[in-house]
């Protein structure tokens, strides 16, 4: 078998990223774009088709929170309360959740959208109490029969949106499958209600009508008055084998960054172009750090940490800070740009995510939001170990190789 023949193998394992990821390596945002007001807001239209509207009421939502909040949408809900996540697993979590979708008002209905392969168990053990309570539960590009095959489609191109919707007025978006056990991982989501929460709408929409569910009625999308000060909008991701919205999202961001570009990503596998960009900010002045998992989680496998890794070196030698979070997997995927800028969703730092998956990430411009975020990532910091660059050298040739994989062969989810 000669070199060629080895490598196309070596693709196609890899679910066909390095054959079919050329594209973003040519994106860079090489024009001047800050980071706020109407121009960021225009850089961002061109980009992905979606500007920043004023009129939102957005807060952190973290950790144990998380959990709190989505009983209290369903609780709350008058009309609807629609769930789309990518996991969801048996549990104390998943029991607290059942019960409080079970006992929502009357009339409420009650819609629920998950993926199977990231929720194996979902099926046989809580979609039958789904069920019971009156909600209407659809799988995500299901597998017909019980066998998966690796060369299916639907076995790659996943779901890994986390979207919660009440009465098309409040919304929660976020990194992982909000009933992940309490306590287990550290994830940061946003709740949102205005303008926005439509756009949050009409991305469950769409993938509810691919898992059958047909049509929302009329009021799903009820008129939205202003909630508050904060501009945003929800950028939706489709994984493409070219260049998906959220890697166009992430150059306008980077580039806007002038002072401060702080990242946190449970999947951190960037692609040269990104990696050009954070270090082109580095060496202009901007305090780039990053913040990455130290533990192996749901989205952190050993294979996604030492692609991880093999970024480090090149990073750090060009003035890039990292950090390495031990307190628990780390779920969370936020930007923070200078002090109004944010951006929380789901969105993986790699190309094979963004070649496959349904991502999606709130893009917020509000000065508190931004220091709550801040705020929240320093003190992630006191439980991360910072990598340094000395440290990294006197790790010697060896061990530095073994991080040397291929992007591709990490799979993020």
């Amino acid at each position: 078998m000669n070199t060629l023949s080895r490598l196309l193998i070596a693709c196609l394992w890899c679910g066909m990223a390095c054959v079919r990821r050329d594209f973003p390596e040519q994106l860079r945002v090489r024009d001047p774009v800050p980071s706020s007001g109407p121009e960021l807001s225009l850089a961002l239209y061109q980009s992905v088709g979606i500007g920043l509207r004023p009129g939102h009421g957005v807060e952190l939502v973290q950790d144990e929170r998380i959990l709190d909040t989505l009983e209290e949408e369903a609780r709350e809900a008058r009309e609807s309360i629609h769930l789309l996540l990518s996991r969801w697993e048996p549990g104390d979590a998943s029991r607290r959740l059942v019960q409080a979708l079970a006992t929502r008002r009357p009339d409420v209905v009650c819609r629920v959208l998950v993926d199977p392969l990231q929720s194996p168990a979902f099926k046989d053990q809580v979609e039958p109490e789904l069920v019971r309570a009156g909600c209407d539960v659809r799988a995500f590009r299901p597998f017909i029969g019980q066998e998966v095959v690796f060369a299916d489609s639907r076995l790659e191109a996943r779901n890994h949106r986390q979207l919660v919707i009440r009465d098309g007025r409040g919304g929660l978006t976020g990194g992982f499958g909000a009933v992940a056990p309490r306590g287990g991982t550290r994830d940061t989501y946003v709740h949102v209600e205005g303008p926005a929460v439509r756009q949050l709408q009409q991305s469950f929409a769409r993938d509810w009508l691919e898992a059958g569910g047909g049509l929302l009625p009329e009021s799903a999308f009820p008129p939205l008055d202003a909630q508050g000060e904060a501009r945003a909008g929800f950028i939706a991701s489709t994984g493409s084998p070219s260049l998906s919205h959220s890697e166009r999202m992430v150059q306008v961001l980077l580039a806007s960054a002038q002072h401060r570009l702080w990242l946190t990503n449970a999947c951190f596998v960037p692609t040269p172009a990104t990696v050009d960009t954070l270090i082109h900010k580095a060496k202009s002045g901007v305090d780039v750090r990053i913040l990455v998992p130290g533990l192996e989680g749901a989205d952190t496998s050993a294979s996604v940490l030492a692609a991880q890794r093999s970024s480090y070196e090149r990073l750090l030698e060009n003035g890039v800070r990292l950090w390495e979070y031990r307190r628990a997997p780390l779920e969370s995927r936020t930007v923070l740009v200078d002090d109004h800028l944010v951006a929380v969703g789901s969105t993986n730092l790699q190309a094979h995510a963004s070649a496959l998956l349904e991502e999606g990430a709130l893009v917020v411009e509000d000065g508190p939001l931004a220091h709550s975020l801040a705020t929240s990532f320093e003190r992630d910091l006191t439980h991360a170990v910072e990598i340094r660059k000395e440290q990294w050298r006197e790790r010697g040739w060896f061990q530095r190789l073994t991080y040397r994989l291929p992007p591709s062969a990490a799979g993020c989810r």
